[in-house]
């Protein structure tokens, strides 16, 4: 990497912590809001709270730790998982439910959306699962789940029980640290170190 390429790296890390910390402001004002205004118990907070609290840990260590950036990582999984269970055994419910989040595109293309959601979501979580080429699924797991956030937002639907602006900052930041713990990624660099010394 030359100079330049790292000093837009740098930048571009920078800015992932910015919007990364901007999300967590907003979700932490939801929870203040929920927990001491609507009288919502812990117990119905526990989804967004582990999202939010992965990565707030890489927020608050900007990135710098491996395993909690791993960790991260899993949580991503893990929501792609939780999305993606109720999908496939009611998929006329879940091309309704695209047409809901996505009530301001034309009425004949929601199926297809709702063909390439699954599709899309399962390559990133197997490819985040896996730590197959981690910085391209890091970025393309934000990239899916803030598109899902902004869809959700312009249909007046609330994102913050699943705090997805949350989960989409944190791809991108995770883009931009290393996350490799347990990764495919690790593993084949390890082989080609070990190849090189040979």
């Amino acid at each position: 990497m030359n100079f330049l390429d790292s000093a837009r790296f740098e930048r571009s890390k920078a800015a992932a912590l910015i919007a990364l910390s901007v999300a967590l402001s907003i979700q932490l004002a939801w929870f203040v809001s929920q927990i001491f205004f609507s009288g919502t118990p812990l117990s119905g907070l526990i989804r967004p709270l582990i999202f939010t609290g992965a990565f707030a840990a890489v927020a608050v260590t900007r990135g710098h730790y491996r395993w909690i950036n791993t960790v991260a990582r899993f949580v991503i999984v893990g929501a792609f998982v939780l999305a993606l269970q109720s999908r496939f055994s009611d998929f006329n419910g879940f091309i309704r439910y695209t047409g809901v989040v996505n009530s301001f595109m034309p009425q004949a293309i929601i199926p297809a959306l709702a063909v390439l959601a699954p599709i899309a979501e399962v390559a990133c979580c197997f490819s985040m699962l896996a730590g197959l080429k981690l910085r391209y699924a890091a970025a393309g797991s934000g990239m899916l789940l803030f598109l899902f956030a902004s869809a959700m937002t312009l249909s007046g639907l609330e994102q913050f029980t699943w705090a997805v602006y949350v989960l989409a900052m944190g791809g991108w930041m995770l883009a931009t640290v290393d996350a490799s713990m347990l990764s495919l990624d690790a593993l084949f660099l390890k082989r080609r170190k070990e190849t090189t010394w040979k």
